[in-house]
Parts: C-alpha cells; sequence; structure tokens
C-alpha cells in the first residue's frame, strides 16, 4: 500500500502538479534563487547531505540548462568552504554567475570538453563527484556514464538524474532511458553500487540512481 501510495503521488507531482495546467507538473515550477531548477526539492536536500559528507573539490554536472541546480550547488560548496561546479551544456543560455561555477559549451563527450573535464579534475586534486542531468535516451546516457565513471573517486558518487522516466514511474511511453542505461552500467561496473539510503524521502526523481563509488 505505502509503495502504491508513493507511486501515485509521484505521478501527481511529476505530471500534472496540484493544477492540470502547470503542463510538466510542479518540478517546472521549482526555482533556486529565481532560476528554474527542475528538481525534486528532496532530491535538493539528499544533494546537499552527499556534498557535506563527500565535500568534493569538484562537481561535474551534465546538462545546465538555466542553471538553478547549479546555482544551488555552488551556494553548498562556498557554505563547505571550498569546491568548484564544472557544468556542460550544448545550449548557450543565460545562466547566472558565481565564482565557483565554470560552465563548458559543448557536447559532453566531445574530445575538448572532456579535455577540460580532465584538466578540471587533475587541479582539483581532492573528491570528485558527477551528476548526469544531460540527454535522457538510454544509448546516451549509457556513453555518458562510461565516459564520466572514471573520474568519480571513490567513496564519492555519479548521480544519475530522472530514472522515474519509462514508467518507473512516470512518462510511461518515454522509452528506454536512464532507469535502463543505468541496470547496463552496474553490470560492467562493480565498483559502483546503488545507495538505496538516498532515498529515504520515498519520493525521489532518481530512484536507483545514486551510485556510490566504493572500489
Amino acid at each position: 500500500m505505502k509503495d502504491e501510495t508513493v507511486r501515485a503521488f509521484h505521478r501527481l507531482y511529476y505530471e500534472r502538479g496540484l493544477h492540470a495546467n502547470y503542463g510538466q507538473g510542479l518540478h517546472s515550477q521549482t526555482f533556486y534563487h529565481g532560476v528554474e531548477a527542475h528538481k525534486c526539492p528532496l532530491d535538493l536536500w539528499i544533494y546537499q547531505e552527499i556534498l557535506c559528507e563527500v565535500r568534493p573539490a569538484l562537481v561535474i554536472e551534465l546538462g545546465t540548462y538555466l542553471g538553478g541546480t547549479t546555482l544551488f550547488l555552488a551556494h553548498q560548496l562556498a557554505t563547505l568552504g571550498s569546491g568548484i561546479v564544472v557544468s556542460i551544456d550544448n545550449r548557450e543560455l543565460t545562466r547566472p554567475a558565481h565564482p565557483q561555477i565554470r560552465y563548458l559549451l559543448g557536447e559532453t563527450r566531445s574530445d575538448g570538453i572532456l579535455a577540460a573535464v580532465a584538466d578540471a579534475v587533475t587541479s582539483a586534486n581532492g573528491p570528485v563527484l558527477v551528476i548526469h542531468d544531460a540527454d535522457h535516451r538510454y544509448d546516451q546516457v549509457l556513453a555518458d556514464l562510461e565516459a564520466y565513471a572514471g573520474f568519480v573517486t571513490v567513496g564519492s558518487y555519479l548521480i544519475v538524474e530522472d530514472t522515474n522516466v519509462n514508467g518507473h514511474p512516470v512518462l510511461v511511453d518515454w522509452g528506454p532511458g536512464p532507469w535502463e542505461a543505468v541496470d547496463q552500467f552496474l553490470e560492467s561496473h562493480s565498483e559502483f553500487q546503488r545507495d538505496r539510503s538516498r532515498e529515504k524521502f520515498l519520493l525521489t526523481y532518481n530512484p536507483g540512481g545514486y551510485l556510490r563509488r566504493t572500489a
């Protein structure tokens, strides 16, 4: 009964919100410091818990969009006293500035972007965390995970967002996406384990997507 209730609320929250005219659900009406964040606030709370525990020197964000989440991450790092966000997107949009944010414009797996990320990892000289919120098609997600998993340090996380699509439990007609890509990725990457403790608030847009590197 509990699982059915959570799934029903999840669908209501994501697909309709409190009013049908929201169109994309409440996540499209979620703002951080006036900038669209497109996140479940419960996941953002989990993010700040992870950041506090891991104390990353570098957060790599794949998929910036308008930068609400990027700014949230930068503010959390500023509070902790160190760390930067390198955020990658192929769309040239106006985004919030912050001294601990570096935006990269381009495709996630282009040679230039990967070289810039590798340089940032070397310069960071500390824990590295990766958040995937880029193209949500199965093949694209899986290719990104393969390309960026090696940057994640032991004890840190590879967070794969929007594993809830394709009927898990929302957007049943999406087709294979992040959920399926994570399943495939984990078959050949035993160094990563799902951390279900990060789903303690019951509603998460990233079910099974909090991957902790253990080796």
